[in-house]
């Protein structure tokens, strides 16, 4: 026991001179501004997860656009309005992806979303069909809502918590119907899977990495060891589930299709595009690998597009003066549905105040600070502080998304009919709407996730009256620099027809 206590103290010591030595290595370059702290070994964690907004603000105006952290146990550069499209675009020098890699095993997890030909099916088989699948996005997203902001016989109304919960499994329904197809998605424990997938991978995430500030990267490291040994590892659950409909679909449709030959209908949705990619085996199906790449796809989709939707709902519950507006909008956008009450795709460009909505309610989510790049290289910046390779930077939203000169007057207000006279819809990045990233690498997802909001709010809003049961704005959690929805309760009301 002696032993283990004195080796394991040793080791400790040992890797906090081999960080202390890595510091003293460090390329001397002009780097940004070390903000003064007070506290050894916390450094400026405390203020970043308790007092993040009012920091970063001073931290700001004394230090200007770009200065650095000591969080967790490393340096980070926090980077403002000015320098952030420089981190954006240039792909040599920083990258999104190598530091998530960084703080969370996605390989041993996620082991599908390495594979570079994931993006690019979405691209070619998802995305630039937005037009075909509008109509399932909405059948889904219409009898998932029905299902589980179910009324029933409530002549007055009806409160529902935890908003988000629900609103995840609505989003769940719609994307396991294009992904795994219409038949699976019928299946209580798929909508489960792909709701909770990402919630229970992501707890890696949203653990303190309280090791790191004996050496950076040690959290992460004893979390792969976690994985490996076999101790935890949450996706396992989830990884059956999605082997066991992948292979009952799959072979389903390799027999019909040897049996009906030219006759046989091809479903169409993403399991069928990707078992007609080159180099699909229909001999010896890898049903693994199928349900690594459905797991990857998942996690990018189904979490930010059922947050950002949530938050859009309980930004109108909180604000009613608005819901007559947008009633009036959606009454007339909804002239143009068949007799199915289903529109045409077309009639999502005539959603103009809703989608300023969304926008203005994605601008004012809560998110201070985020899209941590790693530096791939010395890099100077334009002006001329420089960051060395292995580094990372952060971007400062609120710099972008509260300044005055980009969002126009009042920018910390929430006007949700800012938008509609600026030809700028919701999906659309830019210097003053980073949300999505941007660059080459902005999410390519975004359009696909603004159109499901955009028809599951059209409903919500035509079907229902809804407000906060507070009746006051509520506001979102806050987790150090980011936000989640709020859990209060929503009052649902029939509207009257």
């Amino acid at each position: 026991m002696y032993q283990t206590i004195i080796l394991g103290s040793i080791l400790l010591v040992s890797l906090y001179i081999l960080k202390r030595v890595k510091r003293v290595r460090e390329p001397k370059l002009n780097m940004p501004p070390l903000v003064r702290y007070k506290i050894p070994i916390i450094g400026h964690t405390y203020s970043y997860l308790f007092n993040c907004e009012e920091f970063l603000k001073q931290c700001k105006k004394e230090y200007g656009g770009i200065y650095s952290l000591y969080i967790w146990g490393r340096v980070i550069t926090i980077v403002g309005k000015e320098y952030t499209q420089e981190v954006l675009s240039k792909d040599d020098a920083f990258s999104f992806t190598e530091a998530f890699h960084k703080k969370f095993p996605s390989d041993l997890l996620l082991k599908g979303l390495s594979d570079t030909s994931i993006t690019k099916l979405l691209k070619e088989h998802v995305f630039c069909k937005l037009n075909f699948y509008s109509e399932r996005m909405q059948k889904s997203l219409y009898s998932a809502t029905q299902k589980y902001i179910d009324i029933g016989d409530y002549d007055e109304s009806k409160v529902f918590n935890n908003m988000h919960h629900l609103i995840t499994r609505i989003i769940s329904n719609t994307i396991a119907n294009i992904f795994i197809g219409e038949e699976e998605s019928q299946y209580e424990e798929i909508i489960t899977t792909f709701a909770e997938f990402t919630s229970d991978s992501v707890i890696f995430l949203m653990i303190p990495p309280i090791l790191d500030f004996i050496y950076p990267g040690l959290q992460n490291y004893i979390n792969r060891i976690i994985i490996k040994s076999g101790l935890y590892n949450p996706t396992i659950k989830h990884q059956a589930i999605l082997i066991k409909h992948i292979k009952n679909q799959a072979c389903k449709r390799l027999q019909e299709k040897e049996k009906y030959g030219d006759s046989w209908k091809r479903p169409d949705d993403f399991l069928q595009d990707i078992m007609e990619q080159d180099g699909f085996d229909s001999n010896n199906v890898n049903y693994s690998s199928l349900a690594d790449k459905m797991g990857a796809l998942i996690f990018v989709s189904v979490r930010t597009t059922s947050r950002n939707c949530t938050n859009a709902l309980i930004d109108l519950a909180s604000r009613p003066e608005y819901m007559q507006e947008l009633y009036e909008e959606q009454l007339e956008v909804h002239k143009e549905a068949d007799k199915n009450g289903i529109l045409p795709f077309e009639a999502l460009n005539e959603m103009k105040k809703l989608d300023s909505f969304i926008r203005e309610s994605l601008r004012l989510t809560g998110f201070i600070a985020g899209l941590q790049h790693s530096v791939l290289k010395d890099y100077t910046f334009s002006n001329g502080l420089q960051v060395p390779n292995g580094h990372s930077v952060e971007i400062y939203f609120d710099d972008i998304h509260q300044d005055e000169l980009l969002q126009g007057p009042n920018p910390k207000s929430f006007e949700p009919f800012r938008h509609v006279d600026a030809n700028v819809p919701a999906s659309k990045i830019g210097k003053n709407f980073i949300l999505f990233g941007g660059g080459k690498h902005a999410c390519p997802g975004r359009h696909f996730a603004i159109n499901e909001i955009k028809f599951f709010m059209h409903n919500a809003i035509l079907k229902y009256n809804f407000r906060t049961e507070s009746g006051k704005i509520e506001e979102k959690k806050r987790i150090g620099p980011l936000t989640i929805p709020s859990s209060c309760g929503i009052i649902f009301e029939k509207r009257v027809k």
